[in-house]
């Protein structure tokens, strides 16, 4: 049975099919056609991720590009979010003493990190595509992550094999509610990694077809939590209250919704360190 990548969420962008180039929207539209299930992409991925960490020395990346990703049909209209697999290992091996574990890091060999950088650049030099649909956590979910969405948009499934929490919201939602969330949160919120966090999901979101949709993905997490926990799991409406209160100049409401959120995740915290 493929597995999913382990306690791992994402928050992500799918672009309307049609309003691409001719050539991709064809790719798209076949891939579509015979796509597999999500849980089998993301499976795929996790394998493909092992086999590059556990390899001593790592296997160099390949230097062709894939077309997969994950596709929507919403309303009719189909809309695509590519894996971006192979970029996201370039940019992590390139820049590896930034974006990996120290140990990792100095365990990697100075020709596969330099076979990346010119990998990654030759793929710009011929105009691939420099966005990253996706966004990853592990562990949790970042605050920010949550400001771009409002809790009726949540969907949850808790069926046999079939658990999941996802958000989902167009493009000009997401970017409404984070423009004024971080209004909100340069005025009155003293945590500036907060701050930066929801700053850098507001640039993000600019990059994209203001037709597009945003997801955020519980992904593997829900198998971390309880049935109970998720229906009782209303993030979204927490982080949307509190930034509401601390517009309106009411603290000690801001304060309770805020700690509702920390109570909620520092269980998650909790079950990640004992594993």
């Amino acid at each position: 049975m493929p597995r999913r990548p382990p306690y791992v969420a994402y928050l992500r962008v799918f672009e309307p099919v049609a309003h691409l180039a001719p050539a991709v929207r064809e790719q798209w539209t076949s891939y579509a056609a015979s796509s597999p299930e999500r849980g089998l992409i993301e499976a795929a991925q996790f394998a493909e991720s092992v086999r590059w960490l556990v390899g001593r020395p790592p296997p160099a990346p390949s230097a062709s590009v894939s077309a997969d990703g994950l596709v929507l049909e919403v309303g009719g209209e189909l809309y695509a979010c590519p894996s971006q697999q192979l970029l996201r290992v370039w940019r992590q091996l390139a820049a590896a003493d930034d974006q990996l574990p120290d140990v990792l890091a100095a365990t990697l060999p100075p020709v596969l990190r330099e076979q990346a950088a010119a990998d990654l650049a030759a793929y710009l030099r011929e105009g691939g595509e420099t966005r990253l649909f996706t966004r990853a956590a592990s562990w949790h979910v970042p605050v920010a992550w949550f400001v771009p969405f409002a809790a009726p948009e949540r969907t949850l499934e808790l069926g046999a094999g079939n658990r999941s929490l996802r958000y989902r919201t167009t493009m000009a939602s997401a970017r409404r509610r984070a423009a004024r969330g971080l209004r909100t949160a340069r005025e009155h919120v003293h945590d500036t990694d907060v701050v930066a966090e929801i700053e850098q999901v507001a640039r993000w979101l600019e990059q994209f077809d203001h037709r597009s949709l945003v997801e955020l993905d519980y992904a593997a997490l829900v198998d971390l939590l309880d049935d109970v926990h998720l229906r009782g799991d209303d993030s979204a409406a927490d982080v949307a209250s509190g930034l509401a209160a601390l517009a309106e100049g009411d603290a000690l409401s801001a304060a309770a919704a805020y700690r509702r959120w920390t109570t909620r995740w520092q269980r998650v915290a909790l079950i990640a360190r004992a594993s």
